[in-house]
């Protein structure tokens, strides 16, 4: 049970300590791993040069003995290289690869050690013998095997330092404060709104806690605005049910006043059979009436279209005409350019002639040309001034026709506010004539109907105590209901007094 407990992902503490002592002890067996391997590496090389160092070595300082054939000094020579523990063998072979010394022989099984072969030469390069030597990699299993202790020693320290580190910080920082929350949590089950939320940073559990106080403050509010309103209902109930009372004493009145109405109602309906029969000739006079104005209406309506269209006509064509007067000022102000025009043109041709005098000889032609602008300038001039009075003439006809067209314009406002004034008279006579037909045609239908509502009322008057007496078995109905809602309120406001706002 305590296995299943401890395996179960329930709390958070697990959640992030398991996952990253997973990732730690996966890291640093991968890091033992990977420092095994170099150092292992670093160790093989090591005892490769060592050997390959005392192999050459020893090829050189056995020349001598065996130039000397002292083989005595030679076996001596690997009695002292046997003492080191790495070495396994050494043997001194001739150039026949026949053996020189006893003390050391050659394992047949060599394929586990570090093997050594060093060709021994004379002086001359020649080859006189070769040097077997052997060394064991027990040195390099027992480094490796140490340093793995020592790896794993440090990565169990390590991982108990870091195991620590990383409990308290996660209790600090993620299971202390939602600790804070929970409790905030359950003191808001029990319905205490009072409960102090203090910040506890930015990061996300800060944001959860701040959440926590902003939902505490809106419940506040809330509960606030609850209690105001059941307090406001369960007032509101009470009305109701005092009000329904009194509507039940006014229903049981309403009804004895019914059966007073209804003998009043049979009276009524004798009378309005006297008064259809006169209500219908007045209809029938009215009608006449109505249909003898309208047909003046409408002849009145029509000269007053007319009369528009006139109108109309009449502003159109003063439009027109004013705009023939704009544009003929506008051709005066043109004229006016070319009259500045063709005197400074006059003038440039006078300062040319001169110019052309004091020229001479080679001045004549162009003299010529100058007193020819100038001809031509003053018959410019001389027609503008023949348009400008035309322009005028016609400017005065312009004006004297406007003024005639306001004349006319006016007399057919005149027209038109009289023919309006009759249309407006005539249309009052036709509505006044048609509302008195109608008004008599409502006078007989009401009159002919009175006496068929009359019946029809003395009928619904009764119905009407019949229902007055299910009215008063509702209104005992909405009493009950009202009592109910006037409970309902109360224990409404009894639960919204269990939380503590204040």
């Amino acid at each position: 049970m305590d296995v299943e407990r401890l395996l179960k992902f329930d709390r958070i503490s697990k959640k992030f300590f398991i996952p990253s002592l997973i990732f730690i002890v996966t890291l640093f067996a991968i890091l033992t791993l990977i420092n095994i391997s170099i150092n292992k590496a670093m160790l093989h090389s090591q005892m490769g040069k060592r050997g390959s160092a005392m192999a050459n070595y020893m090829a050189k300082t056995s020349v001598f003995y065996y130039i000397n054939y002292d083989l005595g000094a030679l076996d001596s020579f690997v009695q002292e290289v046997i003492k080191d523990p790495d070495v396994v063998y050494a043997v001194f072979y001739d150039d026949k690869e026949k053996p020189l010394t006893v003390s050391s022989k050659k394992p047949e099984q060599t394929s586990e050690l570090l093997n050594y072969d060093v060709e021994i030469k004379d002086d001359v390069g020649k080859t006189i013998g070769l040097l077997s030597l052997g060394y064991s990699p027990k040195a390099i299993t027992e480094a490796v095997r140490n340093g793995v202790w020592i790896m794993l020693l440090t990565m169990t320290v390590a991982l108990i330092l870091l195991s620590v580190g990383i409990t308290l910080a996660v209790r600090k920082f993620i299971i202390q404060p939602l600790g804070k929350a929970v409790v905030v949590a359950q003191t808001l089950t029990e319905g205490d709104l009072t409960v102090h939320i203090e910040e506890a940073g930015r990061d996300e559990i800060g944001q959860l806690i701040s959440a926590f106080k902003n939902m505490v403050e809106k419940l506040k509010t809330l509960m606030s605005q609850v209690s105001s309103v059941t307090i406001s209902v369960y007032s509101r109930a009470k009305d109701i049910s005092v009000s329904v009372e009194q509507q039940a004493t006014v229903s049981t009145e309403q009804s004895a006043a019914v059966e007073e109405i209804t003998t009043t109602m049979e009276e009524l309906s004798a009378s309005s059979t006297q008064i259809a029969e006169h209500a219908k000739a007045v209809v029938d006079i009215a009608t006449r009436t109505w249909e003898n104005t309208k047909k003046g209406a409408t002849a009145v309506e029509t000269i007053s279209l007319k009369m528009n269209e006139i109108q109309t006509d009449n502003q159109n064509s003063i439009q027109e005409i004013v705009d023939l007067g704009r544009k003929s000022k506008e051709i005066s102000k043109v004229m006016e350019i070319i009259n500045t025009i063709a005197d400074q043109t006059k003038l440039i041709a006078f300062n040319a002639a001169l110019e052309a005098s004091s020229a001479g000889e080679s001045g004549k032609r162009f003299g010529v040309v100058a007193v020819e602008i100038r001809r031509l300038a003053d018959s410019v001039m001389e027609s503008t001034g023949e348009i400008e009075s035309k322009i005028n003439e016609i400017q005065e006809a312009i004006n004297s026709l406007v003024i005639a067209s306001e004349k006319g314009a006016r007399g057919i406002r005149e027209g038109m506010e009289h023919s309006d004034q009759t249309a407006s008279l005539l249309l009052n006579i036709v509505d006044d004539a048609q509302a008195t037909q109608e008004s008599a045609k409502q006078i007989s239908l009401s009159t002919q109907q009175q006496k068929t509502a009359s019946n029809q009322v003395v009928t619904a008057l009764r119905e009407i105590a019949s229902g007055a007496k299910q009215t008063s078995t509702s209104i005992q109905q909405i009493i009950g209901i009202s009592r109910n809602l006037t409970d309902l309120s109360d224990s409404l406001k009894g639960q919204v007094e269990k939380f503590k706002i204040e």
